[in-house]
């Protein structure tokens, strides 16, 4: 995966939860991914998932944009 595609999948993920996300940044890191968020309102959070398959790495997002809410 690339970070088109794992923008594209953060993106995916708050669009499919209605999620009000505004901006999103991601980089590789040694062991997965390190992905920034902008909320609709302006709030900033950052998380690293592991990588992964798709699916997992889906979940993992799932999770981290739950718990910031």
């Amino acid at each position: 995966m690339n970070p088109t595609e794992m923008e594209a999948l953060v993106r995916s993920v708050a669009v499919h939860y209605g999620f009000p996300l505004g901006a999103v940044a991601v980089a590789e890191i040694a062991d997965g991914w390190s992905i920034v968020v902008r909320t609709a309102t302006g709030e900033t959070f950052s998380f690293a998932i592991a990588a992964g398959r798709p699916a997992a790495m889906r979940v993992a997002v799932q999770e981290h944009i739950e718990a910031a809410r």
